[in-house]
C-alpha cells in the first residue's frame, strides 16, 4: 500500500538529513595513497567530530583502521590551502606533515611508530613529498619559509638520517609536484611566477639527478600568462606525462628524456574536455600510470567528471562506466597493474573511496563512504547540469552554466499551484566549479522543499580556458550578472519562484553574494556570505603570498593606471555600496582566516549597521578559511536555515 504524502508548503518539510548528519557524519576525504609494492591503501580523512583533524586510516577491504596516533593532524599549510600532506615512501612508510607542529614525520603502518624527520618550526612548512625509489631516506618536498621578511618557496631535499632539508631548486615564486623518475636518475617539478596562478601560466622542468644535485635543467613546456601545466607523472618507461592547456583545454602530453621530444597523447572525442584541473592545493592526482601500457585519465566536460583507460601503444581510450561525476585533488592512486583506488561521488551517493579493477569495468567496490549515515533515496534529489541564456551583461550571445537540484522528499508534496523557493549557491575560487555530485549540504535543503542551484558563472573551470578567462577584469560583474540570469531562466521555466530567492556563497562566492546584493538589490530576498570579501583594496594588501597577485587579473588589466585601479577598487568593493542593499544579510566568518581576514566581514557589518540594515555577523572561534569543526558546521547550517525560513517562506 502506497502511503499518502503530506501536503505542506515548500521549505517546511521534515527530513532525516539533519544538521548532525551533515556536520558530524560527513567526513572529508582529501588524499588516497597506495603502497606500489604491497597494494595497501591509505586514506587521509578529515573529521568534524575531532575539530577537523586529518586522520590517516588503512583500508583492509571495507575495514577502516586508524594508524595515525590521535595527537597528530596530517594536514599541510603551504599556500594556506594545504594539500600534499602525505606520501608513501619507497620503504612503505608514510611521510606526513603535521599542522599542529609543522614538523615532518615518518609513520610505520605496521607498528604505528612515528619518527620525526624535520623538527617543527611554526615558520617553516613542508608538503608534496616524493621519496627516492632506491633510497627512502632521501625525500623531495615543497618548502615554504616564513622566517624572513618575504615568504620563500623552494624545492627541498630532506635527509631522513641527518634530519635536515636543503634547497635543490629555487628562484621561482612557487613550486609543485617534485618527483623522482622511476630509476631515480631524473627529477621533475612545476614552477610559476607572480602574477600567474598555476592555472593561468606555469612551467614543467626536468633535470638529471646526480650526486644529489641537479644537472641539465630543461624546461619542457609551459608559458607565463599563456599556458598552464598540471599533474606531471613519470610513466613506467621513464618518460614524463603532463597536462597542458595550450590547445584551450587541458590535454595530455608526453616527454621523452632520451629523444627530448614532446608528443600529444591525443584522446579522440575528448579534445574539448579538460584532462586536468585547477590546482588550488598541492598533491593533485587524478591521472596515473596503471601499467607500462595504460594510463588512468580523469576528464571534465561540462563540469562533470569521468574516467578513461588510455592505451599508450594503441593510442585509444575506453571510458570506464563508473558513474563517478565528482573527482578532485589527490583522488586516484594505483593499486596494481589492473586496479586503482579512487575518491569520487556519484549523482545519487556521497563521496566515497572505491577500488576499481579495469578487467571488470562496470564494477566498483565501495571501501568507505564519507557519510556514516544511510539515507533512503526517497529523500535524495539528483543534480541536473543546465546551460542558460545570459540576460545581463555584454556577452548575451553565449550561454552560462549551472547545476540545478529540484526539491525532493517522497513524504511530502507542496500545495497545488505553488513553486519552490530557490537557494542559489556561488562557488569560491572564483576559478573553480561545482560538479553534479551529490552533497549532503545541498540535500539538507532540497529534502526540506527548497530548490538549490550552483552557478558555474563566467570564469569557472570545467568548460575550457576561454570560459575560464572570461572573468578577467570582470570579477564582481559577470559573476553577479550570470547569477541573476540563472534565476530569471529558472523562473521562466516555472522551476522556482523568482520572488523567493536566497543567495549564498563562501570566499569568492561570498564576495558575489555581497556584490550581487548591491548590484541587484531586488533580485534576492536575503543573502548569506561565508568568509566573503567586502573590500578589494584591503584584501590585496592583507592576503597571503599565493593569492597576492591573483586579484589583479580578475579586476583590471596590467596596463591600468593607479587612478584606474583606485576607481575599480571603489566600484567593485561592496563595503562602499552597502547602502544599496535592501534585504537581510547574514555573514559567517572564522576568526583565524588568513585568506579572507575577519576585518573584511567586520567592515561590512559596521557600514550596514550604521544605516540600520538587517545584518548579522557570526564569528566562529578557531576556524580558518572554511569551517572544520562539527559544532561550527552545525551552527552555520542552523543560522542559514533560520535566515531562509524568515525571508523565503
Amino acid at each position: 500500500m502506497v502511503s499518502k504524502k503530506t501536503v505542506a508548503p515548500y521549505g517546511t518539510w521534515t527530513s532525516p538529513i539533519t544538521t548532525d548528519v551533515v556536520a558530524g557524519s560527513n567526513l572529508s576525504f582529501s588524499e588516497v595513497h597506495t603502497d606500489p609494492k604491497t597494494g595497501a591503501i591509505y586514506l587521509v580523512e578529515g573529521r568534524p567530530s575531532e575539530k577537523g583533524r586529518q586522520a590517516i586510516v588503512q583500508l583492509k577491504g571495507t575495514e577502516s583502521i586508524d594508524i595515525l596516533p590521535a595527537k597528530h593532524n596530517a594536514s599541510g599549510k603551504i599556500h594556506e590551502y594545504g594539500g600534499g600532506a602525505a606520501a608513501i615512501a619507497s620503504d612503505g612508510n608514510i611521510i606526513f606533515t603535521d599542522s599542529k607542529t609543522d614538523a615532518v614525520f615518518s609513520l610505520s603502518p605496521s607498528s604505528g611508530e612515528v619518527t620525526e624527520l624535520i623538527k617543527g618550526d611554526a615558520k617553516l612548512r613542508f608538503a608534496n613529498f616524493c621519496s627516492h625509489p632506491e633510497d627512502p631516506d632521501l625525500i623531495l618536498a615543497i618548502q615554504e619559509d616564513h622566517r624572513g621578511d618575504e615568504v620563500i618557496n623552494t624545492v627541498a631535499a630532506i635527509n631522513a638520517k641527518t634530519k635536515e632539508a636543503r634547497t635543490v631548486v629555487k628562484g621561482a615564486d612557487f613550486y609543485s609536484h617534485p618527483k623522482f623518475s622511476p630509476d631515480g636518475k631524473n627529477i621533475s617539478w612545476v614552477q610559476w611566477m607572480h602574477p600567474d596562478m598555476p592555472w593561468t601560466g606555469s612551467e614543467v622542468y626536468v633535470a638529471d639527478w646526480k650526486d644529489e644535485s641537479l644537472e641539465n635543467i630543461t624546461k619542457i613546456a609551459g608559458q607565463a600568462r599563456a599556458e598552464s601545466i598540471v599533474q606531471p607523472k613519470w610513466l613506467f618507461d621513464g618518460s614524463l606525462m603532463f597536462v597542458s592547456d595550450r590547445s584551450g583545454f587541458w590535454q595530455l602530453y608526453r616527454y621523452d628524456v632520451k629523444t627530448l621530444q614532446v608528443e600529444q597523447l591525443l584522446i579522440e572525442g575528448f579534445q574539448n574536455a579538460d584532462l586536468g584541473a585547477r590546482e588550488m592545493v598541492l598533491g593533485f592526482s587524478t591521472n596515473i600510470p596503471l601499467n607500462k601500457d595504460e594510463i588512468i585519465v580523469t576528464y571534465t566536460r561540462e563540469a562533470t567528471n569521468g574516467i578513461l583507460l588510455y592505451n599508450i601503444l594503441k593510442k585509444s581510450a575506453t571510458e570506464l562506466p563508473l558513474g563517478l561525476v565528482s573527482i578532485f585533488s589527490a583522488a586516484i592512486s594505483r593499486v596494481s597493474d589492473t586496479q586503482f583506488a579512487v575518491i569520487g561521488g556519484t549523482k545519487t551517493s556521497p563521496v566515497g573511496l572505491y577500488i576499481v579493477d579495469v578487467t571488470k569495468p562496470t564494477e566498483k567496490q565501495l571501501l568507505k563512504s564519507c557519510s556514516g549515515v544511510e539515507i533512503s533515496p526517497s529523500y535524495l534529489s539528483a543534480a541536473q547540469t543546465i546551460s542558460f541564456p545570459r540576460t545581463h551583461g555584454n556577452a548575451l550571445s553565449s550561454p552560462a552554466h549551472a547545476i540545478f537540484i529540484p526539491p525532493r522528499n517522497d513524504d511530502f508534496e507542496a500545495p497545488t499551484g505553488t513553486i519552490p523557493p530557490l537557494i542559489i549557491s556561488i562557488h569560491g575560487g572564483p576559478s573553480s566549479h561545482v560538479n553534479p555530485g551529490l552533497t549532503l549540504g545541498a540535500q539538507y535543503f532540497t529534502s526540506r522543499g527548497y530548490a538549490y542551484c550552483y552557478v558555474n558563472y563566467a570564469g569557472s573551470t570545467g568548460y575550457g580556458r576561454k570560459y575560464r578567462d572570461a572573468l578577467n577584469y570582470n570579477w564582481g560583474i559577470k559573476d553577479c550578472e550570470d547569477s541573476v540570469s540563472c534565476i530569471e531562466y529558472l523562473a521562466s521555466k516555472h522551476l522556482i519562484d523568482g520572488s523567493k530567492v536566497g543567495i549564498t556563497g563562501g570566499s569568492a562566492g561570498g564576495y558575489t553574494v555581497l556584490n550581487g546584493m548591491c548590484m541587484f538589490p531586488k533580485a534576492f530576498a536575503a543573502g548569506n556570505s561565508l568568509f566573503g570579501i567586502s573590500n578589494l583594496k584591503t584584501l590585496a594588501a592583507d592576503t597571503h603570498k599565493f593569492e597576492s597577485h591573483y586579484l589583479f587579473d580578475l579586476i583590471f588589466p596590467d596596463t591600468a593606471t593607479e587612478e584606474e585601479r583606485e576607481k575599480v577598487y571603489y566600484e567593485r568593493s561592496p563595503c562602499f555600496h552597502a547602502s544599496k542593499i535592501e534585504r537581510p544579510l547574514l555573514m559567517l566568518q572564522g576568526d583565524k582566516d588568513k585568506v579572507v581576514p575577519l576585518n573584511q566581514a567586520e567592515e561590512m557589518e559596521r557600514v550596514l549597521k550604521a544605516k540600520g540594515a538587517d545584518v548579522n555577523l557570526v564569528v566562529f572561534e578557531g576556524e580558518g578559511h572554511g569551517f572544520a569543526m562539527k559544532e561550527n558546521i552545525k551552527r552555520a547550517i542552523e543560522e542559514e536555515e533560520a535566515l531562509w525560513r524568515r525571508t523565503l517562506l
